[in-house]
């Protein structure tokens, strides 16, 4: 037997897909200055983000790398509030 596919489905996961490509692309661009930044000062907690960033890309959970890496981002940008 065939399997239906369905073009609209296959259409919105490739979307979701991209756009979560594109939020982790800009936001390793906004890491990217703010880690080579602390000339290889990274604490356990920043290192262990990176580490799981990788993981998530590697699993193919770009959206959770993407969500990982912005908030990543936030705690590197305003460091006094992280705690």
């Amino acid at each position: 037997m065939g399997v239906l596919i369905s073009l609209d489905a296959y259409r919105d996961r490739r979307g979701a897909q991209a756009t979560a490509v594109s939020r982790l692309d800009a936001a390793v661009a906004r890491l990217d200055p703010l880690v080579t930044a602390r000339d290889g000062r990274l604490t356990t907690t920043i290192e262990r983000e990176l580490l799981a960033i990788a993981h998530a890309v590697r699993a193919g959970r770009v959206g959770q790398a993407a969500e990982r890496a912005e908030r990543l981002e936030g705690l590197l940008q305003h460091p006094a509030a992280s705690g």
